[in-house]
C-alpha cells in the first residue's frame, strides 16, 4: 500500500479500507473518554465495519485510525439479494490511541485530520 506512514502497520490485514462519510468526536454522557464516531457505507450487508487503530513503535502526531469492512462469511443459502451498501455507523474510544496532536481517519478516499487539545480528555 502507498501512502503508509512509516513505523505504522494495520491491525486488519483481513480487511478492506473503505470511504467514509462523516468522522466526528463525541462525548459519551457518564464516560470520561472522547469517542471517535464514523459513519461509513458498507460494500454489502456480509460485512462488517470496524474502526481499526494502527499500531505504533512511538506516538505520533496524529494516530491513524483506519475505516475498514470485514467480510463476513456468507451462509450456503444466502442469495445475495439485498446486498446493497448500508450506512452503518461505528464508535471508538480514543483513550490510548490518540496522537501527540489528535487522529487520522483513514478512508479509502480521504483522510481527515481531527485536532484534540489536551484539554479534551
Amino acid at each position: 500500500m502507498s501512502g503508509m506512514a512509516s513505523g505504522s502497520l494495520s491491525s486488519v490485514p483481513n480487511g478492506k479500507i473503505i470511504d467514509f462519510d462523516r468522522a466526528e468526536l463525541r462525548r459519551v454522557p457518564f464516560q470520561d473518554s472522547l469517542y471517535l464516531w464514523v459513519s461509513a457505507r458498507t460494500p454489502g450487508t456480509s460485512f462488517e465495519l470496524r474502526l481499526a487503530p494502527r499500531i505504533y513503535h512511538d506516538r505520533p502526531d496524529y494516530w491513524g485510525i483506519e475505516v475498514v469492512a470485514i467480510g463476513a462469511s456468507q451462509a450456503d443459502n444466502d442469495t445475495g439479494i439485498g446486498a446493497e451498501a448500508d450506512i452503518v455507523e461505528r464508535s471508538v474510544p480514543l483513550s490510548g490511541i490518540t496522537g501527540t496532536r489528535g487522529i487520522s481517519v483513514i478512508g479509502a478516499n480521504q483522510t481527515k485530520l481531527i485536532e484534540i487539545d489536551s484539554g479534551s480528555f
